[in-house]
């Protein structure tokens, strides 16, 4: 994937919020693989510029498999069953989105009630987004939801008005 500016069409990846959260998302990417973990591809810093990374064999105990990263990185966890795959995922204190590759819709949908996410995209990435629909987490990481519908919460003030009979 290419990285730099977002202005440039043919940039896939443009700089993180600020350097200390790309430098953060760089120390815990180095800490993973200080711990065992194997850097299959990125995980390099220029400025806010994170090239995106793929870890595999993350140790539990790393800030890159307890913590949201909120940074191009993705782990990569292999699984023998369903059970262990739901087990693995919902093994956190976060929990906004989750995704589900399968062909099989039955499966898919079982494994998406199973797993405690604010939401679960059944064959896309977990950072798909529609504006209308309900967005926000569950467990520690939530702060409620975002969407039309609660845009709207947000910007009424409800007044009761009630008359003696």
């Amino acid at each position: 994937m290419k990285t730099g500016d977002p202005r440039n069409e043919h940039t896939d990846v443009g700089p993180m919020i600020s350097h200390d959260s790309a430098a953060d998302a760089k120390r815990k990417i180095d800490e993973a693989v200080s711990a065992g973990a194997q850097l299959l591809t990125g995980g390099t810093l220029n400025g806010p510029v994170l090239t995106p990374a793929v870890l595999t064999g993350v140790p539990r105990t790393c800030e890159a498999w307890s913590e949201e990263l909120f940074a191009p990185v993705v782990l990569i966890e292999p699984f023998d069953s369903a059970e262990e795959a739901i087990e693995l995922a919902n093994d956190s204190e976060y929990a906004l989105q989750a995704g589900v590759f399968t062909q099989d819709l039955s499966r898919a949908l079982q494994t998406a009630k199973a797993i405690d996410a604010g939401g679960v995209m059944i064959n896309d990435s977990s950072d798909y987004r529609h504006d209308a629909m309900p967005f926000g987490g569950s467990k520690y990481g939530s702060m409620g939801r975002e969407g039309v519908h609660f845009a709207y919460e947000e910007m009424t003030q409800p007044k009761v008005i009630a008359i003696a009979s």
